[in-house]
């Protein structure tokens, strides 16, 4: 357990957040301010509103004194005084009209993030239409229409703020929206409202509480603007706007009357601003729970040393020492058939995957190799129905028999949601940092299964405990930054086995990750796959990784598989030229060390402009006539081997 995360248990997340709100550097002096202001703005016409009526024409337009430090208006009032009481309507009008901006600015922001197609598009250029105009010129718009006074001016600042807040928005949370942790919460059937809230929202909750802050100010200028032109609060009501007015008109004989609300205004707005970075630190869990000296070193150490004695203890199976599990027999748990993947381009619609068809048995583990760009992923990502807009899915894809594409939005999130599990390349990426482990590792048998919070936390330990992470009760209440990479992997695969999953696909599930933290990771997958007879998909560019964890090898090249076989026959039976360039690609012990490193000569081709024939064939060292103009089927070899190769399945029908 980290110092931190002690901490946290024994004190709240009152100290946490507080300590990090007071490191910004900021953050004290603004707040001070701001919560003067307040009182000010409480108590300001309760002490002074007397005074501040009191007229006293023989003292009329009077210089500064000791009676009255900015001295008087024309009718003898004292400046100072309505300057005090102005302060409630003055920043009761700037938060209004900022809560308002920002409640439909978010509103509008995350509509145009959610909708897809045309309709996105729509609200991005009527967002981009609105802020075109200068946001005074909207706000005297809209309180020339609605009509003087604190309704147009409110309504009016909030509009011309509205539609900035919108576009920051948008811009946010379409980004945040494309992260692999929402395409994990997706694949665990998270919709609608929690999505955006938990998800979305709260990701993006540091620049929009910057931008809050600084809307509170600007619209407090903005209002003052409004009162200086006469649209503003009217008599007998007043602002600092209207005394700003008042004051200019004597500003040679009395400058202070102009100079009080002014400062009052720019003071204002300077210290909302302030406030606003430091709370927006204060939102931020990595530095509730970041340890510092001593602390982070202890913390960095502890973990690793705790694994590998919980992993030792365990007795778990060396790579050379595990049992095969799985296999074709029966029906399987995954088919897909004539898979198509396409996205628009200035050529038409450009093919990203090309007919590809596989299965998966049940307890079996299949490896997707081949190199970036080959279709791996994207492959992946249409069996968990992830292909990002504006992809285009045609083909069939059949889990346990039901066809996905058949199936209404509720039946395919309820599907996919108890008998799919997704382990993204990046753990980090994956994990949302504004949730706690326990919080994300819970939700998934929460939604599905019903569960209650106390059952989902004991079944969370239980999955912590299958993984390797051990004193599971202490790492639910701990944020990912808080977990080393490997740890975060196995949060990953415990927050997969969680829903018992029919089938789990793991993409580059340890990459980044050092040889050891590697061999830990692919025995957690093993011991998952022999415990549960869970279907896997590993995808991986590591082909001695795949050979050593999988029972059947999927080769993937420009979109296509061009060679399916068992993975123990990869080195002794493979057939297609690429293949065996990878294989070939593999540093072994006794190859020489002075000879430079086998490489593949070329690049893969470009998905827009695919060469003729066998995609293959510009590199293929066995290339032949008819290899550049016509695509060579895949074919079944026997054996369950198939491979697409003109030269290699020669004689093969």
């Amino acid at each position: 357990m980290t110092a931190s995360a002690l901490r946290l248990s024994r004190t709240g997340m009152s100290a946490p957040v507080l300590r990090a709100f007071r490191r910004a550097p900021s953050g004290m002096i603004g707040a001070g301010v701001v919560a003067a202001i307040l009182v000010v703005a409480v108590l300001g016409p309760i002490v002074f509103g007397d005074e501040a009526q009191e007229r006293d024409l023989t003292n009329a337009s009077q210089g500064v004194s000791r009676e009255h430090l900015l001295g008087t208006d024309a009718l003898g009032r004292d400046i100072l005084a309505r300057l005090i009481v102005a302060t409630r309507l003055s920043i009761g009008l700037g938060l209004a009209s900022a809560a308002l901006a920002m409640v439909a600015g978010i509103l509008i922001g995350v509509s145009a993030a959610l909708f897809g197609g045309r309709a996105r598009v729509i609200v991005l250029r009527t967002i981009d239409t609105m802020i075109s105009f200068p946001s005074i010129l909207v706000a005297v718009f809209f309180s020339v229409i609605l009509g003087r006074g604190v309704t147009g001016a409110l309504i009016g600042v909030a509009a011309s703020t509205a539609f900035h807040i919108a576009r920051i928005t948008s811009t946010l949370a379409i980004s945040a929206s494309r992260r692999d942790y929402v395409d994990a919460a997706r694949v665990l059937g998270v919709r609608g409202r929690p999505l955006v809230v938990r998800y979305v929202l709260r990701n993006i909750g540091e620049p929009l509480t910057v931008a809050a802050s600084v809307v509170v100010g600007s619209s407090i200028v903005t209002i003052s603007a409004l009162s200086f032109l006469g649209l503003g609060p009217q008599a007998p009501q007043y602002d600092w706007g209207t005394m700003l007015t008042e004051g200019v008109k004597a500003i040679y004989r009395t400058p202070a009357a102009a100079l009080g609300p002014a400062g009052a205004i720019a003071i204002s707005a300077f210290a909302f601003a302030f406030v606003g970075e430091a709370v927006a630190r204060a939102m931020n869990p990595r530095l509730w729970t970041a340890p510092s000296g001593r602390a982070a070193r202890a913390v960095a150490t502890a973990p690793a040393a705790t694994l590998v004695e919980q992993a030792a203890a365990a007795g778990r199976a060396r790579p050379d020492e595990r049992v095969e599990v799985g296999g074709k027999d029966g029906p399987p748990a995954l088919e897909v058939t004539d898979l198509v993947i396409s996205f628009p381009s200035a050529q038409g619609a450009t093919e990203v995957i090309k007919g590809v068809t596989f299965s998966v048995g049940e307890g079996e583990i299949v490896g997707i190799v081949g190199e970036s760009g080959s279709g791996k992923t994207m492959t992946a990502l249409a069996v968990a129905q992830l292909v990002p807009y504006p992809g285009r899915v045609s083909g069939s894809v059949r889990l346990h028999g039901r066809e996905l594409t058949d199936l209404s939005r509720k039946e395919l999130d309820s599907l996919l949601g108890n008998d799919l599990a997704v382990v993204f390349q990046d753990p980090m990426a994956s994990l949302n940092p504004r949730l706690t482990i326990g919080t994300q590792l819970g939700q998934a048998v929460r939604v599905h299964k019903g569960f209650s919070r106390r059952r989902a936390r004991d079944l969370a330990v239980r999955s912590l405990a299958e993984v390797s992470i051990p004193a599971g009760e202490t790492q639910l209440g701990r944020y990912p930054n808080e977990f080393s990479g490997g740890m975060r992997q196995r949060a990953m695969i415990a927050m997969g086995v969680m829903k018992e999953p029919s089938l789990l696909i793991a993409d580059e599930p340890t990459t980044a990750l050092d040889v050891t933290i590697q061999a830990q990771i692919m025995d957690v997958l093993h011991d998952i796959n022999a415990r549960h007879r869970t279907s896997m998909i590993l995808i991986s560019h590591d082909l001695a990784l795949v050979k050593q964890n999988c029972h059947r090898v999927l080769v993937m090249y420009a979109g296509r598989i061009v060679e399916d076989l068992e993975a123990d026959a990869i080195r002794t039976q493979a057939v297609h030229p690429y293949t065996k360039a990878l294989v070939g690609t593999v540093p072994e012990i006794g190859q020489s060390r002075t000879g430079p490193l086998p490489d593949i000569p070329g690049e893969i081709p470009d998905p827009a402009d695919p060469p003729p024939g066998c995609p293959f064939h510009p590199r293929c060292p066995l290339a032949v006539d008819r290899c550049s103009v016509e695509r060579p089927p895949l074919l079944h070899r026997g054996g369950g081997h198939r491979a697409a190769c003109h030269v290699a399945n020669e004689g093969v029908e």
